[in-house]
């Protein structure tokens, strides 16, 4: 993997934490978050390849490769492995040739007869390479290469197929982390390194001393007298103008950031609701009497003043004409009952 690639890697990563409307402050959090978050995952990885064994299958034929990859390669490169083993006995080898040092191997998938892959082996260090430059693309060899040493009857892989930057131990190399010179005065750059330095040495140091009972105890000890040894170390080195702000810093109060107070929004209220203690009317209110219960089409009380003003009209206009009424019916005169 090349650091181009590492780059977009971790690009790619972090974006998952980041969108175009955060502000600056919550975008440095939401970074320190997600480098956090690879920090807490390679540590996991790393546990469960140090400390944990993965389950082989019964009933494969190249188990022995599958042990050598779950022992020296972490769990992730293990699965990988493991998927191009299951996959070599589609393959079948239609051709071999002789070339000096060199045996090419000819290979055709089953039911398939397009496409063959070449797959070269030497005999010099039994390094094998395919024609499908999986193993120089990804470092995992692949499904080619197993059928060819299968055909070979090859006990073990050889170690040309083990990239180192895919084993458990590929850590135990690193001695120290080079700052660059334009992070050398940045204080928490520099601890971050030393932070990496130390817990490579202590992983490594932890996972030999806990196989022996008396290098456990010794380990365990030797912790205990180096940590009192660096607090006091720590305590010493620091300046007494720095503790006494710390010390006021601790004793201020935190001030917490809570809900906003909950206030009634725009708009005039009601006035039967506006008084204390009044309860709030719930119905319709009608537009002409103003009793609640109906509306204004709805509404009774004007069609009963309508007709008292009628009858009024009419017992006015008997009185005034002392013609009686000469239509057809017997039927008195509307409104003289």
């Amino acid at each position: 993997m090349s650091t181009t690639q590492r780059c977009e890697s971790i690009n790619s990563y972090i974006k998952r934490f980041l969108n175009c409307k955060i502000p600056l402050r919550d975008f440095i959090r939401h970074v320190d978050i997600a480098q956090r978050n690879i920090r807490e995952s390679e540590r996991h990885d790393d546990f469960i390849s140090y400390y944990t064994e993965p389950a082989y299958p019964t009933d494969a034929t190249l188990i022995g490769y599958l042990r050598q990859y779950g022992a020296a390669c972490t769990r992730q490169v293990f699965h990988m492995v493991k998927l191009e083993v299951d996959l070599e006995s589609r393959y079948n080898i239609v051709g071999r040739e002789a070339e000096g040092t060199s045996n090419i191997f000819k290979l055709r998938k089953f039911s398939h007869q397009g496409s063959e892959y070449t797959v070269t082996h030497s005999m010099v260090d039994n390094h094998l390479q395919c024609s499908c430059r999986q193993f120089e693309s990804d470092g995992i060899p692949c499904r080619h290469i197993f059928a060819v040493m299968k055909n070979l009857d090859l006990q073990h892989v050889p170690p040309t197929l083990i990239k180192r930057r895919f084993t458990v131990r590929a850590k135990e190399g690193v001695t120290d982390f080079v700052v660059p010179p334009s992070y050398q005065d940045v204080p928490q750059v520099v601890e971050m390194s030393r932070f990496g330095t130390l817990n490579i040495l202590a992983t490594h140091m932890n996972s030999l001393a806990a196989k022996l009972d008396s290098s456990y105890n010794i380990a365990k000890d030797k912790m205990r007298e180096l940590i009192l040894q660096f607090q006091l170390a720590l305590e010493e080195q620091q300046d007494p103008a720095s503790s006494d702000i710390l010390n006021e810093r601790s004793s201020t109060p935190r001030r917490l950031v809570r809900d906003p107070v909950i206030v009634q929004t725009k708009g005039c209220r009601d006035s039967d609701f506006s008084e204390p203690g009044v309860q709030r009317q719930v119905g319709n209110k009608c537009g002409r009497c103003g009793v609640r219960g109906h509306y204004r089409t709805t509404c009774r009380a004007p069609m009963e003043q309508d007709s008292q003003a009628t009858t009024q009209g009419y017992e006015t206009a008997s009185h005034t004409d002392a013609t009686p009424s000469t239509s057809g019916n017997n039927q008195p005169f509307p409104g003289s009952i």
